[in-house]
């Protein structure tokens, strides 16, 4: 599994991220974010999707799932399933799937590890102007160190308390 996961990694350095302007945005000014997740952290997720909403943010939640299609999560806010079939032997998102997103995202936000090939490469390919992980790597433009014990809630938690210190002059 090492071995793949460094092949892996090997073409998603080669591959080349959808060229946008990095743009940090105050948590008041975001109008679409996008989180990179799995399918058994879909419930941590429902009282950041209800503060965007109350801030008028659209959110858009790509979910990894790697069970079987009939047993796929179906949460009752805006999401995208991404099976394992959609995925090359590489742990990378297919074309079929990026070409299939209309939307170019102010904020990206990854759930992931940084072992986790799947969601690093999704989060890398998908247009954004600005990339956020829970740890670093150079596709991400923010990496917020969270503890062992901190939850997806609590990181996102520390998303908005960070995108709020963000002072813009435009």
């Amino acid at each position: 599994m090492q071995v793949l996961n460094s092949i892996a990694s090997l073409i998603l350095s080669k591959r080349n991220a959808p060229i946008l302007e990095k743009r940090f945005l105050n948590w008041t000014r975001i109008k679409k974010i996008a989180i990179v997740t799995f399918d058994n952290q879909l419930s941590y997720l429902v009282d950041f999707i209800n503060s965007c909403e109350n801030n008028h943010i659209q959110v858009n939640v790509f979910v990894i799932y790697n069970g079987k299609p009939e047993f796929a999560p179906k949460p009752q806010f805006n999401h995208i399933i991404i099976t394992k079939d959609q995925y090359s032997i590489f742990q990378l998102p297919k074309d079929s799937v990026l070409q299939s997103v209309q939307s170019t995202f102010d904020v990206l936000i990854n759930l992931g590890t940084q072992d986790q090939i799947q969601a690093l490469s999704l989060s890398k390919l998908l247009p954004c102007h600005c990339r956020i992980a829970n740890f670093e790597n150079q596709i991400f433009d923010i990496s917020i160190q969270s503890e062992k014990m901190m939850t997806p809630t609590d990181f996102l938690q520390q998303v908005i308390v960070y995108l709020n210190m963000i002072k813009t002059t435009k």
